[in-house]
């Protein structure tokens, strides 16, 4: 007994051969190339998103912080303004203060006035009323009763101008 060779076996060996040779000629590189520039173009993307990533994070902090910034800056408008109003209402209370001390002031001086001329008034009328009981007393050189009468008349009429 011998061995046999079988030739199919080394037909489908030699065929086999040659077609890895047949790849390897033409198809490996260019596979080869396109599977390297699949991996440079993820590996790219992957950088490129993981850039993105942390540009995202960072344009997240800024505008946190100019929220923030804002909204301090609000607040601080805000005292400001509550400030300033209290100011101005305090303000405007000190001018209506002064404003009603004048006004009293003025009518004050006007009500003693007033006064001071009522006074010079009522003198004035008393003197006339004096001196017509004077000229009346002359006139009429009365007698003791008659000057009670003349005085009763005077008392009367002066009440009346009040």
């Amino acid at each position: 007994m011998g061995i046999s060779i079988d030739y199919t076996i080394v037909a489908q060996v030699l065929s086999f051969l040659v077609l890895v040779w047949i790849i390897a000629k033409f198809a490996w590189n260019p596979l080869m190339k396109v599977m390297e520039d699949r991996r440079t173009f993820i590996e790219t993307s992957l950088a490129t998103a993981e850039k993105e990533k942390q540009q995202a994070e960072q344009i997240k902090k800024e505008y946190q912080e100019e929220m923030r910034k804002a909204r301090q800056e609000a607040q601080e408008i805000i005292a400001k303004a509550t400030k300033a109003g209290g100011e101005r209402a305090q303000e405007v209370l000190n001018q209506a203060r002064e404003e009603a001390v004048k006004v009293k002031s003025a009518a004050l001086v006007d009500i003693q006035r007033e006064r001071d001329r009522a006074v010079a008034e009522v003198k004035a009328q008393v003197a006339d009323l004096s001196v017509t009981i004077a000229e009346k007393i002359i006139q009429q050189k009365i007698d003791l009763a008659g000057q009670d009468q003349l005085i009763e008349q005077f008392i009367q009429e002066v009440g009346e101008m009040q």
